[in-house]
């Protein structure tokens, strides 16, 4: 069913990729550096939306959410309706739409393709530093990479030259038309991502299930000792944690910390936030449910003592 909208309907650019490959932090840097007005939707496997968080603070406006699953199979009717909310927001020179990391493109590509809905590119983001376990884990990350019009490598800063090359080989045998581009940090020109790519095919329909997956939300009002959130991130990773990512405050210091957990890695950066958030700290993960299983438990471990809770309100206080 067609697009209900009395505006012209702009060309959609799809970011696909696994869990932690950078789609949010593409995005991030496009839509600071267009100079056009890009509507964005972004779909997070779990109930907890994080990514459209860390991107209205870049200024990502505007900008649609939808959680608890991926839009390829289980939200579709929402990816409709909220193509049209964007569209009768006011004129878009384009749309990105950030998939989960689990979703399959092909779907999506019928919804959109069934909707009249043009599609400009399907971006592929593939870290270099992870490929192999991805490999290994994620069936669908072959799909993507198949399907792709573009070929985004991150993470390269991570991986020696001669394994960047042997990627380079390993991805142009998967799919020999699309261009592959090394993306440090997302960095990348929007022209690149924001053009027409598409040829027009319609994928066939591939079955495909996310039963090797669960996702969970985790909630903290108090703030967080950083050590033991590290340390307890890390041993996670090691009994199945594929990702996490969220906000939190530490009592080490007045200002938020996005936190990312990407292959094994735990990354954390100072994030100014205007108004503190309610609640203090979030955090979403993605893995095994032997990962998963005890972590809320494992996390409210991580809040610190109520002396040090204490002492960093005083600073609160005194730094504002």
């Amino acid at each position: 069913m067609p697009i209900q909208s009395e505006r012209t309907t702009p060309a959609v650019t799809l970011i696909s990729g696994f869990l932690g490959s950078g789609k949010t932090t593409l995005l991030r840097r496009l839509l600071a550096r267009a100079d056009r007005r890009i509507g964005v939707i972004v779909n997070e496997f779990g109930a907890l939306g994080i990514d459209g968080t860390l991107l209205a603070q870049h200024g990502a406006s505007p900008l649609i959410e939808l959680t608890g699953g991926c839009v390829c199979c289980v939200a579709g009717s929402d990816l409709l309706l909220a193509l049209e909310t964007l569209i009768d927001s006011g004129p878009l020179a384009a749309i990105a739409i950030e998939t989960s990391g689990l979703a399959e493109p092909g779907a999506l590509i019928r919804q959109l393709r069934a909707a009249d809905v043009p599609l400009d590119t399907l971006v592929t983001l593939v870290s270099a530093a992870d490929f192999d376990r991805v490999m290994a884990v994620s069936p669908l990350t072959m799909r993507q990479l198949q399907l792709a019009d573009l070929i985004l490598v991150t993470h390269t800063d991570l991986v020696t030259p001669q394994a960047r090359q042997h990627l380079d080989e390993r991805l142009r045998s998967i799919n020999r038309r699309a261009p592959i581009v090394s993306a440090v940090y997302g960095d990348v020109a929007p022209e690149l991502i924001f053009s027409p790519r598409y040829d027009g095919s319609v994928p066939d329909f591939l079955p495909h299930q996310h039963s090797e997956f669960a996702a969970i939300d985790w909630y903290a009002d108090l703030p967080l000792c950083r050590s033991a959130l590290e340390q307890t991130l890390r041993q996670l990773t090691e009994q199945g944690l594929f990702r996490a990512k969220g906000i939190v405050y530490c009592t080490d210091s007045p200002w938020a910390d996005e936190v990312h957990v990407v292959a094994g890695r735990v990354n954390s950066r100072a994030l100014r936030i205007k108004e503190r958030p309610v609640p203090l700290c979030r955090l979403v993960l993605i893995g095994r449910d032997s990962a998963l299983t005890h972590a809320r438990i494992a996390l409210d471990a991580c809040i610190d003592s109520d002396e040090r809770i204490n002492q960093w309100r005083e600073r609160l206080v005194w730094e504002y």
